[in-house]
């Protein structure tokens, strides 16, 4: 008696040949679950589920974690969701996370380079084909050196607490 094979989703960014954006759907044969986890492993379509499950649990036990992965049911930070729907979710909460790290980084290190120009330890100049080149005047003589009085407007936005 066979059993109907379950899977759980993950949707993970990349580029095709061309260099365009895609997201793909990874897909993995969920081979035990209770009410609040499952454990997956990588599927082959034409093994059926007893063929897959008795080919992922033999051998030693130190080699079945590396292939045997756990998830919580609706957790929101699991590796693998349940349901397509939740993978999704969660592929949109980590984009818009990475974005927004991203955006702070790129705030950051604008302000580092215009803090260390103003106070005259960089200084560009520009070649005669037109590159612009960096010159190291000096180098600041604290340990930290704060390179703007204040926060970003992006910065600003996150508490950041006392350090």
């Amino acid at each position: 008696m066979s059993e109907e094979k379950k899977y759980c989703y993950r949707y993970h960014d990349g580029n095709d040949s061309e260099g365009r954006p895609i997201v793909t759907l990874w897909k993995r044969l969920i081979i035990r679950e209770t009410d609040k986890t499952f454990w997956h492993v990588d599927d082959f379509p034409y093994m059926s589920f007893e063929q897959v499950v008795s080919y992922w649990t033999r051998g030693r036990k130190e080699d079945q974690k590396r292939y045997i992965k756990r998830c919580a049911k609706g957790a929101e930070r699991s590796r693998y969701h349940y349901m397509k729907e939740e993978a999704m979710k969660a592929f949109i909460y980590r984009k818009r996370f990475q974005l927004e790290r991203i955006r702070l980084t790129a705030e950051t290190v604008s302000l580092i380079l215009k803090g260390l120009t103003d106070a005259g330890h960089v200084a560009y100049s520009t070649d005669q084909h037109g590159f612009q080149k960096r010159n190291i005047v000096s180098v600041p003589e604290v340990e930290c050196f704060v390179a703007s009085e204040e926060a970003g407007p992006i910065a600003s936005t996150y508490s950041w607490g006392e350090y």
